[in-house]
């Protein structure tokens, strides 16, 4: 039997594959990203786990050299000012530690895009020339009417069927 031999699909069997395929893609897609959220999770905790460390040896040292620096302070001055002096070089290094830290924290903007988009969509304010399209490329395309801006993204989850092979942690 050939492909002319067969009956054609009618409208709505092709509408039920449709639907089955794309609900199958769907279902691929949730669970590789639950498979590349675990991995990532993990590597987090991973990270977080030797950076806590590292910052924990880093304190630890930190103590010991500002002892040592002010005992050897102390063998100028008067124990107490030796001391004193070290924590008033803490507190000034911890003052510029914090304005840079205001700094840097008010410039945060968690998610402008999606906030601005979810602002204009709540409150109905948006244009109806201006329209974003995700394309499955990696890319979003930004149409004002009059031209087409194409952005690239990075993200970690891939649109192939296939699951990511796991990487064995050491």
């Amino acid at each position: 039997m050939t492909a002319t031999d067969q009956p054609e699909a009618s409208l709505g069997e092709l509408f039920g594959e449709l639907g089955a395929d794309l609900s199958q893609l769907l279902r691929k897609e949730v669970e590789l990203a639950k498979v590349e959220a675990r991995e990532e999770a993990h590597r987090l905790t991973r990270a977080a786990t030797f950076g806590t460390l590292a910052g924990v040896a880093a304190l630890l040292a930190l103590i010991l050299l500002s002892m040592a620096l002010a005992w050897w302070i102390d063998q100028a001055l008067n124990t107490a000012v030796a001391f004193a002096l070290v924590g008033a070089i803490w507190i000034v290094i911890a003052a510029i530690a914090a304005a840079i830290t205001r700094s840097a924290a008010r410039q945060i903007r968690p998610l402008p895009e999606t906030t601005e988009a979810i602002k204009a969509a709540v409150t109905g304010e948006r244009d109806p020339e201006d329209h974003h399209i995700a394309a499955t490329d990696g890319t979003s395309h930004q149409t004002d009417g009059r031209r087409t801006t194409t952005t690239t993204h990075t993200s970690p989850i891939r649109t192939s069927s296939t699951a990511p092979s796991r990487e064995t942690a050491s």
